[in-house]
């Protein structure tokens, strides 16, 4: 088998309907190709339903919620592909713009980790690479003071060697993979990705984006179905940056990083959240306020266990 496709879903079910669709119309003669859906306990009817309308597709039923990482390890798992192609499923890709892509991971040993240019469907260009969470790079002002230089713009158009490649299209060699022993599940949800390509970078290997290989990803599906999870969402943003720092940095700079990162939140959040309690009819304030009392819990916690692990991590369950 060239390519194992892993998808992980939780509802948003009209995207990944979408996204299968496209997978479905594969003609199959370019590369053999499986499709692996992980959905992460979502506990509803409609995944039974897409299951029974996609019979040539694997569907793996986690039996926890157990976040981004969880998922794509449990696929790749269960996956024979010689290549792994972690999808989104708000992402609508094609078998030309795929077969692009799977061919210049073949060509090119030395890629570890590639990715493409992703396009939301009105045109729209969505964020797929970035530079290593650093102090120059932790909020806009702290960009605006450093007028640090994107590690991109020395590269051509055609093909890039960011730090890191988003998760939402990123292919690897299952082989490379399973020497990384797949994403770090201290992650619940977000820097997964960037943890990642950290160790292949650090293990030898090139992070590549091609910038004329194209798949469309209208971003926030899953992340964005409720004021609930859309903070819950916002929430684990924050808390997958302390968990990053806290594995890739030391000494002096961690522990200034992790602090300048709590005082900022903490501050931002008391303004943001006052906005939020006086304004509450207003959904996207009231978001704001659930984020902050998130943040507030997820802290104290910290403190008191000392570790930043993600509580909504399958490791923090294991460790506790």
């Amino acid at each position: 088998m060239d390519l194992s496709v892993i998808i992980v879903s939780y509802k948003g079910w009209e995207r990944l309907t979408r996204c299968l669709e496209a997978l479905d119309s594969f003609s199959g003669k370019r590369f053999s190709m499986e499709v692996i859906v992980v959905d992460n306990h979502s506990m509803d009817e409609a995944i039974n339903r897409i299951e029974e309308r996609f019979r040539k597709f694997r569907f793996l039923h986690n039996r926890i919620n157990g976040g981004f990482a969880n998922g794509c390890n449990l696929g790749a798992g269960n996956s024979v592909g010689d290549f792994l192609l972690f999808l989104n499923p708000d992402t609508v890709a094609s078998e030309a713009e795929i077969e692009k892509l799977l061919n210049a991971a073949r060509s090119n040993p030395a890629h570890y980790i590639l990715s493409c240019r992703q396009v939301r469907e009105n045109g729209k260009e969505s964020k797929a690479t970035g530079s290593f969470p650093a102090l120059w790079n932790l909020t806009g002002f702290l960009k605006l003071i450093f007028f640090r230089k994107n590690s991109n713009d020395s590269c051509s158009d055609r093909i890039k060697f960011p730090d890191w490649v988003s998760g939402s299209v990123m292919m690897i060699r299952k082989e490379i993979f399973n020497r990384l022993k797949g994403f770090d599940e201290d992650f619940w949800m977000y820097s997964e990705d960037v943890d990642l390509c950290r160790r292949a970078k650090n293990m030898g290997g090139e992070i590549v984006y091609y910038g004329d290989i194209v798949v469309e990803h209208n971003h926030g599906g899953s992340s964005r179905i409720g004021l609930n999870t859309t903070s819950v969402a916002k929430c684990e943003v924050q808390i997958s940056r302390h968990i990053y720092i806290q594995k890739h940095k030391a000494g002096l700079e961690r522990s200034f990083i992790q602090t300048f990162m709590v005082i900022n939140n903490l501050l931002t959040g008391i303004i943001t959240g006052l906005v939020g309690a006086i304004l509450f009819f207003i959904p996207e304030l009231l978001v704001r306020l659930m984020v902050f009392l998130r943040l507030i819990s997820y802290y104290t916690g910290s403190l008191i266990r000392h570790s930043w692990i993600s509580p909504r991590s399958v490791n923090f369950k294991r460790r506790n």
